[in-house]
């Protein structure tokens, strides 16, 4: 009518405007909530790091074990995981503020449990707990490798899904999930309704009730201590692996066993490049940990019990090789022996020396640093300080001692030392295959 004002629309507090779109009504709440927004990402970017193996608590040496190199793709997972999870506390904690009259249990739990999955996905090419120089926590998954990528999508489709439950629950105000006993009960009242006008009120209100109840598992005392008693047996289950392995594992003497693989004084572990039609001991990885002779002999140290601890004391040499003087190379200075290692690169060899050497480099792979367990790189085509010491720790052996030890022997020597620099990845390569 002439005269009368056009109707506006007015947002309260704690009132959402149902015009405005669930994305702009999530940036806004995020804009609202910008402390709570950056520290939760903070807190999730730390955790989920320390979930990826990035990094590890200081002095105790508490951390996951990765088994596969971090790439880009890694980063932007982690990134999108603490992102999401991020935009759910947020979320999360604005309905608890405003007080919003949403059962939206189902967005919550839904959000929670993606968090948890997403949180454990990354490091799922074996999990393990490193502490104190021993095994705490080991669970074998290397059958799951290939489906990695799977894994992570999945997971970050179950958050986002737990993202998008709230977010709607929250701009509608009602859990779009546990409408079924309202809009199902008014569908269906035509069929029903001479059948429920005969029961008693306090029987019809009682049988509504459990069509809501959209959250079984946490409403239920008994179905939740279930879980709860179900996950603290696998995870004790998980803990006593290590020491069910290592009790059938250890050896004796200057040789020991670990799962299929042996090691001792005058034999090392390392990965090797597979054979023409070879298995690899895990799908998808392109090369093998299998024992090499060497040339040093390295006194083997009594078995503590735990597999870790046992390769840090007989896998990592220590000391001064007997021909460390002529070569003025000693593993207890690593790097100044690697630089040495590197000067011997431009020794000059005969033809059928030089024939020898190209046999030894071009089989001897980086595992590690500049290559992968999927992708090993040949150390000729690998520029790294390391891939230059052992090309040159092949021709310094085969000048001076070509006549007394085999390409495999010089090889195996070449691999005591990378066993040296790289002591983490050789020991946490080891411990994979020996479990498969």
């Amino acid at each position: 009518m002439i005269g009368m004002e056009p109707k506006t629309e007015v947002k309260k507090e704690g009132k959402i405007d149902k015009k405005e779109g669930i994305f702009s009504n999530v940036l806004n709440i995020i804009q609202k909530e910008q402390r709570l927004f950056w520290l939760s990402m903070l807190g999730f970017l730390v955790l989920y790091s320390f979930l990826f193996g990035l990094w590890a608590v200081p002095l105790l040496e508490l951390g996951i074990v990765r088994t596969a190199p971090v790439v880009f793709l890694d980063y932007l997972f982690l990134l999108s995981v603490s992102l999401l999870a991020s935009i759910l506390v947020v979320l999360w904690k604005y309905e608890k503020k405003q007080q919003l009259a949403s059962p939206s249990q189902v967005g919550g739990t839904a959000g929670v449990f993606s968090v948890f999955f997403s949180a454990i996905c990354p490091a799922c090419q074996s999990i393990g707990i490193m502490a104190l120089g021993t095994t705490v926590l080991n669970i074998p998954t290397g059958l799951l490798v290939p489906y990695l990528g799977i894994l992570k999508i999945f997971s970050l489709g179950l958050l986002g899904l737990g993202v998008v439950l709230k977010a709607e629950s929250i701009h509608s105000q009602k859990c779009a999930w546990c409408e079924d006993s309202s809009s199902s009960s008014s569908s269906s009242s035509s069929s029903s309704s001479s059948h429920s006008s005969s029961l008693p009120s306090s029987l019809g209100l009682k049988l509504k009730e459990k069509t809501i109840r959209p959250n079984m598992l946490f409403q239920s005392t008994i179905l939740f201590a279930m879980v709860v008693v179900l996950v603290s047996l696998l995870f004790v289950n998980q803990l006593l692996i290590p020491r069910a392995y290592l009790s059938v594992s250890v050896g004796s003497g200057e040789t020991f066993t670990l799962g299929k693989l042996q090691y001792g004084s005058k034999l090392t572990l390392k990965p090797m490049p597979l054979a023409i039609n070879e298995a690899p001991a895990i799908p998808g990885y392109k090369s093998k940990v299998k024992p090499l002779p060497t040339i040093s002999e390295l006194p083997q140290k009594a078995s503590t019990g735990d597999a870790v601890q046992d390769l840090l004391n007989n896998i990592i040499p220590t000391g001064t090789p007997w021909y460390g003087q002529q070569a003025q190379a000693s593993f207890d200075d690593p790097i100044s022996a690697q630089k040495r290692w590197g000067t011997y690169e431009r020794l000059p060899l005969d033809p059928s020396k030089e024939e020898r050497w190209n046999k030894i480099v071009n089989s001897f792979t980086c595992d590690y640093c500049c290559g992968s367990p999927q992708q090993p790189t040949i150390i000729t085509r690998c520029g790294c300080a390391h891939a230059i010491a052992a090309r040159g720790m092949a021709r310094w052996f085969i000048l001076n001692y070509g006549d007394s030890y085999s390409d495999e022997e010089i090889y195996g020597e070449m691999a005591r030392w990378y066993a040296l620099w790289y002591p983490k990845g050789t020991i946490e390569r080891i411990i994979q295959e020996s479990r498969v």
